[in-house]
């Protein structure tokens, strides 16, 4: 068992720190023990926190070491966190189709876009090829005389 996964349960009466002392002075060692003096820090460390700091460095050096995926509690989480990368990955899927949809959509409209504007212009072309001018003259062109209608037009009622 290492030194660190030693834990002690009860409470030091000790002084962590202690006070330093002159080994030059005439002061008698095997008297009592020097108060400490109000520039010297006392620390007493609670067994609560011992275990904490323990805790964390075990948990802490469980990762580095690769220890943690035996783990016995952390392999009760492995199927919910199988879960949760197969969600993150529906996830990205999701987001990659949608963008390769939107780009597909603007594609697609450019291109319908185009299209309007030919549409436009052809029946434009047809138009102006349409004309009682533009039909005389390539009638007159072929040889073929028009004759044009000089009576009014009378509209025929088909109601009764």
């Amino acid at each position: 068992m290492s030194e660190i996964d030693y834990i002690d349960d009860t409470v030091d009466s000790t002084p962590a720190v202690e006070p330093i002392r002159d080994s030059d002075s005439d002061t008698d060692t095997d008297s009592a023990p020097a108060q400490p003096e109000m520039d010297q820090v006392v620390i007493t460390m609670p067994a609560k926190l011992k275990r904490a700091i323990v805790a964390v460095v075990n948990f802490v050096r469980s990762l580095f070491t690769g220890e943690i995926i035996i783990n016995p509690t952390v392999s009760k989480g492995y199927d919910y966190l199988a879960y949760i990368a197969f969600l993150m990955l529906v996830s990205i899927i999701t987001l990659f189709s949608s963008l390769h949809m939107e780009i597909r959509e603007n594609r697609l409209s450019e291109q319908v876009r185009l299209l309007g504007e030919r549409a436009v212009r052809t029946e434009e072309q047809r138009v102006k090829a349409t004309t009682h001018s533009a039909i005389v003259k390539a009638l007159a062109e072929r040889g073929i005389e028009l004759n044009d209608c000089h009576e009014p037009v009378t509209i025929i009622n088909t109601q009764k």
